[in-house]
């Protein structure tokens, strides 16, 4: 007995077809422009760089970034969002390993996150403390002399 084939070619064309209609239909407006989004972090690039001491400070920090974020181009979103979560999870985590590999976790987004603002904003987000050195380092290779 033979087993009917699957129509993958109409599946495929209409996954492709759906994908298109949904693309057309997104609101870009919900993405950020770059003017909009460095004016935001300039105005509040100390309330951005603070330190949260207290449940109450974490809490209004969450909310900035959120706040600020909502300007944030799609260039920047992930690494911008990266830091709302290390925030949360400060909030939310009972363990201080889950909010240390947190923090682990964000540093890459912290680099760029400094490396955006300098590149496309024009100032300087400063600097940014990492537990890996984030920087690449180029060994030049031994030369050996023929005799």
């Amino acid at each position: 007995m033979r087993r009917p084939r699957t129509p993958t070619l109409p599946v495929a064309v209409a996954s492709v077809a759906l994908a298109a209609v949904l693309a057309a239909c997104r609101d870009d407006s919900t993405s950020g422009d770059s003017a909009t989004f460095c004016e935001h972090v300039e105005d509040n690039l100390d309330r951005l760089r603070a330190s949260p001491e207290t449940p109450e400070d974490v809490e209004a920090i969450i909310a900035l970034w959120e706040d600020v974020g909502d300007s944030a181009p799609l260039s920047i979103e992930p690494d911008w969002n990266a830091h709302i979560l290390l925030f949360e999870t400060a909030r939310d985590a009972d363990d201080m390993e889950e909010i240390y590999a947190r923090i682990y976790a964000t540093e890459r987004s912290s680099v760029a996150v400094a490396a955006w603002v300098r590149d496309h904003c024009g100032f300087e987000w400063g600097p940014v403390s990492t537990i890996v050195p984030q920087t690449t380092t180029t060994v030049a290779a031994p030369t050996t002399i023929a005799s």
